[in-house]
């Protein structure tokens, strides 16, 4: 796989040699300008999350198999990724090496979407919830927060949101939808 850094550069990547599959939205860079992480698996193993550097070497696992694919979020500082692992429950997953921490105050089926500019926070939803509600969790505290509530204009035939992701400042956010709309027609006088 040919990644370009803004342009400036290309690097080859390992993902791309048979039998190792990536998975979710793509790659991240770690701040330290270094590494790329991105979830994906080995061929006949679970998906979890991977670091790599950019000079080469193969993807090192920095969570368990199992781990949720699509919905993880680096820290500012790069240094943790807070996931939803195997038993479905919130993790803060060092990017070195290190035991994972549960998620204070985050719940069951909530996925985590961002991060406070200082670190200090995660921003997390749960996609059943019509509208989604937004919570900003206190990681020292586990103190829980409704930052927002976001939903459609027109919520009709709306099953679920998300994805929603939030800029780095937490000012900005973008979400996606699913709608099933149908019709219904009444026909009389059929023999």
């Amino acid at each position: 796989m040919r990644v370009s850094e803004n342009g400036r550069r290309s690097v080859d990547f390992w993902l791309g040699e048979a039998g190792f599959a990536v998975w979710g939205v793509g790659l991240l860079l770690v701040p330290d300008g270094k590494r790329f992480l991105f979830s994906g698996n080995e061929a006949g193993r679970g998906v979890r999350l991977y670091v790599e550097d950019i000079e080469g070497g193969k993807p090192r696992a920095i969570t368990p198999e199992g781990t949720n694919a699509l919905a993880f979020s680096l820290s500012p500082d790069g240094k943790f990724v807070a996931a939803v692992g195997p038993d479905q429950k919130g993790y803060l997953y060092p990017v070195e090496a290190g035991e994972p921490r549960p998620i204070p105050g985050f719940q069951a089926g909530e996925l985590p979407i961002g991060w406070s500019a200082d670190g200090r926070s995660l921003f997390a939803y749960k996609t059943a919830e019509l509208p989604a509600k937004i919570y900003r969790l206190e990681l020292t505290t586990g103190q829980t927060t409704l930052w927002k509530q976001v939903r459609p204009a027109d919520p009709a035939g709306v099953e679920f949101i998300g994805p929603i992701l939030l800029t780095p400042d937490g000012k900005t956010y973008v979400y996606g939808y699913r709608r099933l709309l149908s019709d219904l027609y009444l026909v009389e006088g059929l023999r």
